[in-house]
């Protein structure tokens, strides 16, 4: 397979080298290795994908004229353009890696997920952030359209890791705290259930803080209608305050919006009792053995 990033960036301006940078995320492809943690690892490839975007949407990377030459003068330009050239090394590195592995693995080692495999609650959140990314860059990369596989989590986790102190540099260089939080608000405005706003909280862990922290507060909103006074248990007997979404509501991609508030005063609860103040929503929930 020819090496999809063999092109010269000093050929580019710093906007072409950031664009360059968001495509790449579009090309990685994750292997049925990965297992149970594929929905995941790939909402943090898209948090890192759209935290980038947004930083460039922030500074108008592509329109202003600071950002189009080759050899920019000015010191803050030219450690942008040195950060975003670390980004696409990054990629380099790991596909280097996945190189190597390919070498010596079994077949069935190299066999990759589809996009049409994740759940459809993880899909529909997936279509959002590349939507948003759209928007956000122009797509008209030098990066050879070639889809190459990430095979094992430490590599992912690298990869992501690495872009995410990348861009808090770029951040740095060039701030866009305040536009990024009204765009922070837009990305998750019309997510109001529970297992998407969790999803998101927990792939932008130590990626995007920001983000974290914005889908964490509309899930307070979430569990702050779902209180109680004091609780008392005896034995075996268990109490879930909060609602409890069960694994068939998520392969089902039901979107929960729930408004309903549930309160309660003294608990008790003994023996084998179970208590929830909460809803349920699809099939057995967690008090089912």
């Amino acid at each position: 397979m020819a090496d999809p990033f063999g092109f010269i960036s000093g050929a580019l301006g710093v906007a072409g080298l950031f664009n360059n940078c968001v495509d790449c995320f579009e090309y990685i492809q994750l292997a049925r290795r990965f297992g149970h943690d594929y929905e995941r690892c790939q909402l943090r490839l898209d948090v890192a994908k759209n935290r980038l975007a947004r930083w460039g949407s922030g500074v108008g990377i592509n329109h202003d004229s600071r950002f189009q030459s080759e050899d920019p003068s000015d010191k803050s330009v030219k450690l942008t353009r040195a950060l975003l050239e670390e980004v696409l090394l990054q990629f380099q590195h790991a596909y280097k890696i996945s190189q190597r592995y390919e070498i010596t693995a079994h077949n069935k080692d190299l066999v990759v997920f589809a996009p049409s495999e994740l759940n459809p609650s993880t899909r529909k959140l997936h279509g959002r952030f590349n939507a948003i990314v759209k928007q956000r860059h122009d797509s008209t990369s030098l990066v050879k359209k070639t889809a190459w596989a990430l095979y094992d989590k430490k590599n992912l986790e690298g990869v992501v890791g690495n872009i995410a102190m990348s861009i808090n540099e770029l951040e740095q260089v060039f701030p866009v705290e305040m536009a990024c939080k009204q765009m922070i608000k837009m990305e998750i405005e019309e997510i109001n259930d529970e297992p998407s706003l969790t999803a998101i909280k927990d792939a932008a862990e130590n990626v995007d803080v920001p983000l974290a922290v914005a889908a964490n507060e509309k899930l307070r909103l979430i569990w702050a209608r779902n209180s109680t006074g004091n609780i008392q248990t005896e034995d075996k007997a268990r109490v879930n305050v909060g609602n409890v979404i069960t694994s068939a509501a998520l392969e089902l991609g039901f979107s929960i919006d729930d408004r309903t508030t549930n309160t309660a005063g003294h608990i008790s609860a003994k023996g084998s009792s179970g208590v929830q103040v909460g809803n349920t929503y699809g099939g057995k929930s967690i008090w089912d053995d």
